[in-house]
């Protein structure tokens, strides 16, 4: 395992040394004029500014109860609204991330989440709300936060089991 570990970063240093250096981009060519940019911002500027899109922390779990330890980022990690987000097979929990425990700040309610059998949102589905695992708590000087309950990807909404080999993707609107 040592001359393995060895061996690996010897190869990364003559790698490293083989790699051709950056050019020197002349003062001239990199210099640019403060007349030619639209320093002065103007109400038609921030109408193109919108936001395009929800996202949603969505922890990942081997089982449907949530009790197993979370799967790692790549698999666990952001979900965005409209993009479907493949993850390994045998998914059978998931809960939205905590978010700052900040009054102000939770994730959208109105969001559904549709965990699909195949990957790339194909095959059989199960439906589930985000608003159906909010779990509010109170907070500090009693204002109250959301946390949020595991989810059971392969069951329907109403628990019936559906998809025998867990979610493989996920597909959120909002």
């Amino acid at each position: 395992m040592l001359a393995k570990n060895i061996l690996l970063s010897l190869g990364v240093l003559a790698t490293l040394g083989l790699a051709s250096p950056t050019p020197e981009v002349p003062a001239a060519e990199a210099a640019v004029e403060a007349s030619s940019l639209n320093v002065n911002a103007t109400d038609a500027d921030a109408s193109i500014l919108e936001k395009r899109s929800t996202g949603v922390w969505l922890d990942l779990y081997g089982s449907g109860s949530c009790s197993d330890s979370w799967r790692p980022e790549g698999q666990s990690g952001w979900v965005w609204s409209g993009q479907c987000k493949n993850f390994d097979a045998f998914t059978y929990g998931a809960r939205a991330g905590a978010v700052d425990q900040s009054p102000d700040a939770w994730w959208n309610e109105k969001c559904t989440f549709k965990f699909w059998e195949n990957a790339d949102c194909h095959g059989h589905a199960t439906v589930h709300h985000l608003s159906d695992s909010i779990k509010w708590k109170a907070g500090t000087w009693g204002s109250p936060y959301p946390t949020y309950t595991c989810i059971a990807t392969a069951n329907k909404a109403d628990g019936t089991f559906y998809l025998g080999n867990g979610a493989a993707s996920v597909l959120m609107t909002c």
